[in-house]
Order: structure tokens, then sequence, then C-alpha cells
């Protein structure tokens, strides 16, 4: 999976989508950080999957066509980059804490984004004030949930790193 966003990046390419090729250079930035930056192979994974699945979901309409598919995937996006993203600025060793402040900061920053891609690129982005809280809130949701998993994980892989007695 950890050059699936590339080879997406060069299949639009070849069919001059070049909306869609900028949003599979993002999954395919994610990849390249989540591999140099040796995220947990599971985190890596889940990282790379849950962008794949995003962009692959906006290529398909499945925003369009299913309002509800929005929630589920600010939930997980956000988390994973939040534990991505966290994970590099604190050099592998972020805290709970950190990964749902990243996350709070991601989902913001991804709603501002959305309204700038609503007014300069395609103004068929949905932006309303209601859908934008809503995504924040799920974003939050998503980084603490992803907290927790962090948090669990990593004590799971202390306990499994001691030498026994």
């Amino acid at each position: 999976m950890r050059w699936s966003g590339l080879g997406l990046a060069l299949g639009f390419a070849a069919f001059q989508m070049w909306v869609e090729v900028a949003v599979a250079m993002l999954v395919a930035l994610a990849q390249v950080v989540a591999w140099r930056h040796r995220l947990p192979i599971c985190w890596e994974a889940a990282v790379s999957a849950a962008c794949m699945i995003a962009a692959v979901s906006s290529f398909l309409l499945l925003f369009e066509r299913f309002p509800w598919w929005d929630i589920p995937v600010h939930v997980t996006v956000t988390g994973v980059l939040a534990v991505l993203v966290a994970h590099v600025v604190r050099r592998g060793v972020p805290s709970p804490r950190a990964i749902v402040v990243t996350g709070a900061v991601l989902a913001v920053v991804w709603e501002l984004m959305e309204s700038a891609g609503a007014r300069w690129v395609d103004s068929s982005i949905y932006v309303a004030p209601a859908d934008t809280a809503l995504d924040i809130a799920a974003g939050v949701t998503g980084a603490a949930a992803a907290a927790l998993l962090w948090h669990r994980t990593g004590r799971a892989e202390r306990r499994r790193a001691r030498p026994a007695r």
C-alpha cells in the first residue's frame, strides 16, 4: 500500500484529471511521511488505507451520493493523520493529549481548505456552517479515538518488550 497513492496519481494523470492527481498526491505524501518517519506498521497501513478510501470516495462522488459518508471519513482520516503528525512533531512519542490537539488543528485546517476549494476550485463543494461544525466535531472525535488506541497499543507493546522475571 506504500506506493498506492503515487500509482493512483499516475493513473489520473494519464487521463489528465488534475484535481484528482492533486488529491492522490496528498495520499502519496501521507504514505511517504508515515513510512519515512517509521510510524508503527499497523498505523502506517491505517494512514494509507484511510487516505486512499477518502481519495477514491471523492473520485466516485460518494460524498455527494451518500451525505452521511462525510462523517466516518472525517473521523477516520483525521484520527490517523493526527497520530501521524503528532508522531512526526514529537519524534515518535506523542502523548494522547498531543494527538487530540493535533487532530483539532487538522480538523479546522481541513475545513478551511474545503472553504478555499469551494471558492477557488469547485463551487459544488458543500461548506454550510452546520456541516463545517459537524465535520470539525467528527475530526476531534476521531483524534480522541486514535489517541486512545495509540495509548493502548503503546502500553501493550511496552508490556511485551519487558524481560520476563
